[in-house]
């Protein structure tokens, strides 16, 4: 029986055009092969690799794993750790798929419509979405797009 994490990974690279990108280590970030995380390496062991990005700005302290980005760049899918943090949104950045494997948000959209999504769940935010993100720290599955111009 397939899970629902290996079936939104298999979604992921169904949208995705094979990449010669590489990291810094001179890797390919993609392959023409299938990837497969599991679910405890996402639970946790993931986040420590060596071409885990770290950050601390707005999002609290966080790790992304990226596995898979578009040739064209706008399409990226990965794993996002992420500590307690709240921040008003003016615009959303991009389209975003997430699929939370821990923890949870609530969106509180500028209409005050409030969306609570914990793990297990999946939601959608679109672009430009406007409104306010809470939470207490979170480990997801994510697919982004970024129309208009070449993604990042």
């Amino acid at each position: 029986m397939i899970n629902r994490s290996t079936m939104l990974i298999g979604a992921a690279f169904a949208l995705m055009a094979t990449s010669t990108l590489a990291l810094a280590d001179g890797l390919p970030l993609v392959t023409t092969k299938p990837v497969k995380v599991s679910a405890e390496a996402a639970r946790g062991p993931i986040f420590d690799g060596k071409n885990v990005v770290k950050d601390n700005g707005p999002d609290g302290p966080t790790r992304d794993v990226l596995l898979a980005k578009s040739k064209d760049r706008k399409v990226e899918a990965g794993l996002y750790d992420a500590g307690p943090s709240e921040q008003d949104i003016d615009s959303y950045p991009e389209d975003e798929f997430m699929y939370f494997i821990e923890g949870g948000v609530k969106l509180t959209s500028a209409d005050g419509t409030v969306l609570e999504v914990k793990a297990g769940e999946g939601a959608a935010i679109p672009k430009g979405w406007k409104g306010h993100w809470s939470t207490q720290g979170y480990k997801k599955y994510y697919v982004t797009y970024a129309s208009g111009k070449a993604g990042k």
